[in-house]
């Protein structure tokens, strides 16, 4: 549980806002939160928003929200899917910053401070965000991402969007990656699809400057439990986390990634042969290379129907009927 310290009184406006989306996340939710606590970066609002958690989730943001006026607890009783977490926590921010944080990820003390004053530096860029470090479910390293002297700044739209894909550098959105509020916002948040952060990157980078912070301050945790390999075994299930109410007897969720990422381009302001540039990029580098994964949502499906799996099951892993 949180340990006794000073107090630290939360400001009107905060200058950072962190969502943290959570769903029976008690295994590393307070060493989360402990590592927000603990920011360099005092002036920042935590939104623990709880999807419906049947375990301890609900104790230990309770023990921080009462112990630091920094810290808000809202709750769903029941869970409503990924990007409505997701969402929730950025429709309650208040701060022209905001980060998602994982319930299951650590950032460093200085990662606040570092990504604001790139924003600050750089007022036209939209996204801040350091190198990342992976680490496994003890917390100890077992990689990094492809970020070795990673930049985005002077990159036309198209290059930025090219970068994204060939480096994988997800960590702008989903990992570590401080946004402007309203810019995110203005974009539509977390799109309600699975795997729409990876939409919401290439919406991004269509549309302004992003920010490389160049110190290791993200450490993102790699560990059997964690949602997306949960839900990486069967495709119905991969739809359920992201819209519960889904019912239908096969979902295609790769396909239908595969589509929106290729209609982005089409519908950025940006000119035409930004367009087509970062239109040839995204089937480059994703639909091309990721054609086993189109493979394998037809083969799952098939494989489904088969069985008769459509009749439902209940999955104590995932949380949902599939």
């Amino acid at each position: 549980m949180p340990q006794s310290h000073a107090a630290v009184p939360a400001p009107r406006v905060p200058l950072v806002s962190v969502g943290v989306p959570v769903y029976n996340g008690d295994l590393y939710l307070e060493e989360a939160l402990t590592a927000l606590r603990d920011q360099d970066l005092r002036d920042i609002e935590v939104i623990v928003s709880d999807n419906g958690s049947t375990d301890e989730t609900g104790k230990i943001a309770r023990a921080f929200a009462e112990a630091d006026p920094r810290f808000r607890y809202v709750r769903s009783e029941v869970n409503r899917g990924v990007p409505w977490n997701f969402n929730r926590v950025l429709d309650l921010a208040r701060a022209p910053l905001f980060l998602w944080n994982a319930a299951d990820d650590v950032v460093e003390p200085q990662h606040l401070v570092r990504c604001r004053e790139a924003l600050l530096a750089h007022p036209e860029a939209d996204i801040a965000f350091p190198r990342v470090t992976l680490v496994d479910a003890a917390g100890d390293v077992v990689g990094g991402m492809d970020d070795e002297g990673l930049r985005y700044l002077g990159l036309a739209p198209a290059e930025r969007v090219d970068q994204l894909l060939r480096r994988q550098s997800w960590q702008a959105i989903a990992w570590g990656g401080v946004l402007r509020t309203e810019a995110l916002r203005a974009m539509g948040g977390h799109p309600r699809f699975f795997g729409g952060d990876i939409v919401l990157g290439i919406r991004s980078a269509l549309r302004a400057e992003w920010v490389v912070v160049p110190e290791p301050l993200f450490r993102c945790r790699r560990h059997d439990n964690q949602n997306s390999k949960a839900v990486g075994a069967d495709p119905i299930v991969q739809v359920r986390s992201y819209d519960p109410a889904f019912r239908r007897p096969v979902a295609f969720p790769q396909w239908y990634l595969a589509a929106r990422m290729l209609l982005e381009p089409l519908a950025a302001p940006v000119p035409p042969a930004d367009r087509a540039r970062a239109l040839a990029s995204v089937a480059r580098r994703w639909t091309v290379p990721q054609w086993r994964l189109l493979a394998y949502d037809v083969k799952r499906n098939a494989i489904r129907l088969r069985r008769g799996q459509y009749r439902g099951a209940y999955s104590a892993s995932s949380g949902y009927w599939v």
